[in-house]
């Protein structure tokens, strides 16, 4: 039975880095980049899967998990921190708000990046949101693509 190994050295003859694989070394150094990983806390039915289908890019971003409620959203991104968060402020439990609250006051290294999407686009709203710590705010009404571009624009940084 003849077996065929993938050649594993470097084009100087050294071992590859540790945290290269196979796929990558054969690839190159485009698909080192990974996809930026979302985390979507949503409530409603009807936007989190507009959300999921609009937003997922295989190999650009990805939704990694969703919520409806505070206590579990939270959990889950300490659990397995994440690149991002899209959060809506009302939800079934809790709020919003409270989730960026205590995903701050965890600390985690790194931060994920808070984007607020809500149907409750008022100034006051929006200043609780970023004196909590979000870090960018859109309305539901008319900021899809504004969601999107600032995804890509933060995989890329």
């Amino acid at each position: 039975m003849n077996t065929h190994q993938l050649n594993t050295k470097t084009p100087d003859n050294k071992p590859p880095p540790q945290n290269s694989s196979p796929v990558t070394q054969l690839m190159g150094e485009a698909s080192t980049t990974t996809a930026l990983r979302v985390y979507l806390v949503e409530d409603s039915p009807h936007v989190r899967d507009l959300l999921l289908d609009f937003l997922n890019v295989p190999g650009e971003i990805e939704i990694v998990g969703n919520a409806d409620n505070e206590i579990e959203s939270v959990a889950a991104m300490l659990a397995d921190p994440v690149d991002a968060v899209i959060v809506d402020l009302k939800l079934r439990e809790g709020s919003g708000m409270a989730v960026i609250e205590k995903l701050r006051a965890a600390k985690l290294n790194p931060e994920p990046k808070i984007i607020v999407f809500t149907n409750h686009p008022f100034p006051e709203i929006r200043a609780r949101a970023m004196q909590l710590g979000a870090d960018y705010f859109f309305d539901k009404s008319a900021d899809y693509d504004s969601i999107r571009s600032t995804l890509q624009t933060l995989r890329a940084h």
